[in-house]
This record gives structure tokens, sequence and C-alpha cells, in this order.
């Protein structure tokens, strides 16, 4: 729809503040993209092959838990792709992240009981991994 809208002869502004054309075809082009990401994230989870084994260190496809310095818990899940998923399962709310980001640069390799710190918003955060699945 907003492809259609940014090609139709309507839409075509007569002036330079007329720009339905053109904000039609910026949505067109974003949603475009977003598509191509969804694709990407599907394929990657279809061929993707669980690791059974209970892991001893954090690594791509380890659900875990981390507390802040507050006492606040987080279930995380690393994957490669579609961090900030989250995910209902039963009473967890699951929180997909990627190595990619910062927090899971932090993650890769810790282990159950491990402390890291973290700069967030020019802000020392505090986190413990309090387990691993």
């Amino acid at each position: 729809m907003a492809r259609d809208t940014a090609t139709h002869k309507d839409c075509l502004g007569s002036s330079k503040y007329e720009t339905m054309g053109l904000e039609a075809s910026y949505l067109a082009q974003g949603q475009g993209t977003r598509l191509l990401e969804l694709e990407r994230s599907l394929a990657y989870f279809r061929q993707l092959k669980l690791n059974t084994q209970t892991a001893t260190h954090i690594q791509l496809t380890s659900l875990f838990t981390v507390e802040n310095d507050n006492g606040k818990q987080q279930v995380l899940w690393m994957a490669a792709d579609a961090g900030g998923l989250m995910v209902t399962y039963q009473k967890y709310i699951i929180t997909v992240i990627t190595p990619k980001s910062p927090l899971g640069k932090a993650l890769l390799g810790k282990a159950d009981g491990d402390d890291f710190e973290l700069n967030i918003a020019g802000k020392k955060c505090t986190y413990q991994v309090t387990s691993l699945a």
C-alpha cells in the first residue's frame, strides 16, 4: 500500500511542500528492509540446532538469568539474530539478545555466578549471572 501510494499520480506533489509521495516512498523502503530482516531471522531459526547438553558458559543458544544491582532479574536467550524479541513462556518473559549487542558481548563466556559491569547511558551497572540452563 505504501509503494502504491508513493507511485500514484495523485500523490506527486505540485510543490516542495506536498511530500505525501516522498513520505510514502520512505515508508515503503523501511517496510521492505524490515521484511528482509524478518526473512533472514526466520531462515536462521529454521536451521538452528539447539544444544541439549547443559552448558557451563554462555554461548549461542544459551538460556540464562541475570540479576542487576537492584535485584531485578531477566531471563535471556543468546541467539545470532532477532535481538530484542521478547517471548512469553509459562510465567517467564524471555528476551532474545545477540553477541553483537553490548550486553551480549559482555555475557559471552560468562558462567553461573560471574559478575560483570556494563555502561548504559553513561551509568555503570553491575550484573550477575544467576542461573544457566
